[in-house]
């Protein structure tokens, strides 16, 4: 691994981007501006369907321009909708509201999968996992900073100064993406389109949609869903603050559990990873011991991160053994669309489950994984020893 002291570029630009000072109130960012709850769903379903639209078209731009030229290019498209996000709340204009979810949605797809890609072609095997882990850890302090930070600006500078923060950490961010190093060049490979059609109906790649919908539902869970478990053993959401830097901090353990794990056992990190995840999702679901809670709020985005950043060298193993590595960022577009398209159908089985309490959906997800990681562990067995 190269020298762990240095901060290169792509990991400066990974913590400005997670420099989003206004996310604790993201919700009121619009309501304040004069939207109603409903046209704020009907926003956020908007951008949904923008990142769906977009996916494909952004992957195939991708492998022809190169990951670098990608990554600046998703960088000036987050600024700029940090830009008209702020421009909106000044205006109170819904139309404009609905072009910066454009605008996002065009990022989010730039951003989606070229990252990976980019980490996979520019370092061994053996070095990825771990670099992965710690340009994610980058994003996370940035996360980090900007909670500890949100409420002094809020305090004195309101809305529009959390609006301001962000637009400026989003251009250094752009300012530090230009520095990154271009990505090695690949032979070129003739590949058609039939192919690249016909690598999402074997069962393989079907299961890496699943499983990647798994680790995107498991923190939708998390999210959204902790605080309801702390209301319901009776202690004050203003706690969740807490919990949120706690399970932060707790996760950046990622990158050095992941540097002391030996390659040749990540595919069974990945399903002893799931099986916990499981069975700490099943555990959270029907405690209701704080002294069993806590723990596992703590606890579980580290163990779902940890499998999380192994997967993605598997799922970029598959592309290699398909002949597909000149197409890359285009399949896992493809992939991204799955998972989409598995979310969607996860929130409303939730919104009918959710009438049972929001433990059952911990429970159900729980069971998923833990299958998910012994029929992974089978059929990928292959892939990452080749």
């Amino acid at each position: 691994m190269k020298n762990k002291l240095h901060i290169d570029n792509l990991e400066i630009m990974a913590f400005m981007n997670g420099l989003v000072f206004f996310s604790p109130v993201s919700l009121l960012i619009r309501t304040k501006a004069g939207l109603s709850l409903e046209q704020f769903f009907v926003l956020q379903a908007f951008l949904s369907i923008m990142i769906f639209v977009f996916e494909i078209p952004t992957g195939k731009i991708t492998d022809r321009v190169g990951y670098k030229k990608t990554l600046v290019l998703s960088q000036g498209m987050w600024l700029l909708a940090r830009i008209l996000l702020m421009l909106s709340f000044f205006s109170g204009s819904f139309a404009l509201f609905m072009i910066e979810a454009v605008v996002e949605g065009i990022a989010i797809s730039f951003s989606s999968g070229t990252l990976s890609a980019y980490l996979y072609q520019q370092y061994e095997s053996d070095e990825y996992v771990v670099k992965n882990a710690r340009v994610g850890n980058c994003g996370t302090a940035g996360f980090i900073v900007s909670a500890i930070t949100y409420a002094g600006l809020y305090h004195f500078f309101g809305l529009e100064g959390l609006l301001v923060a962000t637009v400026i950490s989003s251009a250094l961010g752009l300012l530090a993406s230009f520095g990154i190093e271009k990505e090695k060049h690949l032979k070129e490979k003739e590949v058609t389109e039939k192919k690249v059609k016909k690598l999402t109906f074997n069962l393989e790649n079907t299961m890496i949609v699943v499983i990647l919908a798994c680790v995107s539902i498991s923190f939708i869970l998390i999210n959204f869903f902790y605080v309801d478990k702390l209301e319901a053993l009776g202690i004050s959401e203003e706690w969740m603050t807490a919990i949120i830097l706690g399970y932060s901090l707790v996760q950046m353990l990622s990158e050095k559990i992941l540097d002391l794990i030996d390659s040749k056992k990540y595919l069974l990190t990945f399903m002893l990873g799931f099986l916990a995840v499981g069975a700490m999702m099943i555990g959270f679901g029907l405690a209701d011991n704080v002294l069993i809670v806590i723990p596992i709020m703590l606890l579980l985005p580290l163990s779902v991160t940890v499998p999380a950043y192994i997967f993605d060298e598997i799922e970029n193993k598959v592309i290699d053994a398909n002949g597909l590595e000149n197409n890359r960022a285009e399949v896992l577009s493809i992939y991204n669309m799955g998972v989409n398209f598995v979310e969607i159908v996860f929130l409303f089985a939730s919104a009918f489950v959710s009438r049972a309490g929001m433990s059952l959906s911990f429970v159900l997800t729980g069971c998923v994984m833990g299958i998910i990681g012994i029929v992974g562990f089978l059929i990928f067995g292959k892939r990452i020893v080749e």
